[in-house]
């Protein structure tokens, strides 16, 4: 940044002078798994239990049972960076004169902004295995978000470690695929979860606790209605005398979803190390010390973040709806 670009910040008829930015409101803990790492590559798979139960005939012997390993997930470390560099007059007479000095601040911002960005933009397109991201400096990169099994986080094709049926984390009501938000699209979760199989194919129901959806959205809007009704024992949307048959849940309102239709649900208890969406960070936001162009007096500071996304096992804790009846 050079005088030229912050003409107003010199001009002395202009009374006041602000750092104007975004600073995000930091969701991705409450959905994501948050993990810390010394190494490059972090890994995580599993064991499908030690054995399965079975009969035995009087005096004969024990059968014995191979234990199945499940999906191995390589989650490795990515580098974000920011640089913000001024001429020395422009810090001089400009930036330092106006008391626009909480550079820190706003590199963390910054990184922050992307880390949110990144992590709604796993559940805006995680009916896709790739998606293109745009970033402002470097343009469009193509980012792969299949999970452990190798397919997209919210499919009809699930496969099952032992071979056996595919599983289904899109909602369904056993009719239609991607119910939008409302009462029956709720009970329509439920069932979905509920049907849930463990790598042996026993019954591994998750217990949808938890919604996300975009901020100021029909779906958000909608849930604090259905949640009010459930929370008075009202069926709700209903002039029924009944009971409401479905449980609370909490809503979380993410700022950089871009889907007012979608809308999604986990199981809190699950949001750990082996099931669900990760965040795996090596470093944390830094702030390097400033640098200073010895030929020019150029001052620049950096900062920067060492973090992997991506989920494995999804399928048993997550269930997900374009809100169009359509997609699968």
């Amino acid at each position: 940044m050079n005088v030229l670009a912050s003409a107003n910040a010199i001009d002395k008829s202009v009374q006041s002078y602000f750092l104007k930015e975004s600073t995000p409101e930091l969701q991705l803990k409450n959905y994501f798994n948050f993990r810390t790492t010394t190494d490059y590559y972090d890994k995580d798979a599993g064991v499908s239990g030690l054995s399965e139960a079975s009969f035995t005939a009087e005096n004969a012997t024990i059968k014995k049972d191979v234990p199945i390993e499940t999906y191995k997930k390589v989650y490795t470390q990515e580098q974000i960076d920011i640089e913000a560099p001024f001429t020395y007059l422009d810090w001089k007479f400009a930036i330092k004169k106006r008391d626009v000095t909480n550079i820190v601040k706003s590199i963390n911002n910054s990184l922050n902004r992307k880390k949110e960005k990144l992590a709604a933009e796993r559940l805006v397109n995680g009916f896709s295995a790739t998606y293109s991201h745009y970033d402002l400096l470097s343009g469009n990169r193509t980012i792969t978000i299949t999970g452990g099994d190798s397919l997209e986080a919210f499919t009809t094709a699930h496969t099952r470690e032992d071979g056996g049926t595919n599983m289904n984390n899109v909602v369904y009501d056993g009719t239609t695929y991607s119910l939008p938000f409302d009462y029956a699209g709720y009970k329509a979760a439920i069932r979905t979860a509920s049907l849930f199989v463990d790598p042996r194919g026993n019954p591994m129901p998750a217990n949808l606790d938890t919604l996300v959806c975009k901020k100021g959205s029909s779906v958000a809007f909608k849930a604090k209605e259905i949640l009010k009704a459930i929370k008075d024992g009202k069926i709700p949307e209903s002039n029924d005398n009944d009971g409401t048959g479905a449980p609370a849940f909490k809503i979380i309102e993410l700022d950089y979803l871009t889907s007012d239709a979608y809308w999604y649900m986990f199981d809190s208890s699950m949001k750990n190390d082996m099931y669900g969406f990760q965040f795996v960070e090596s470093e944390a936001n830094n702030v390097d010390p400033v640098h200073v162009n010895p030929y020019t007096r150029g001052l620049s500071w950096f900062g920067h973040a060492l973090c992997a996304l991506g989920h494995n096992d999804a399928a048993r804790s997550w269930v997900a709806s374009a809100g169009d009846s359509v997609t699968t």
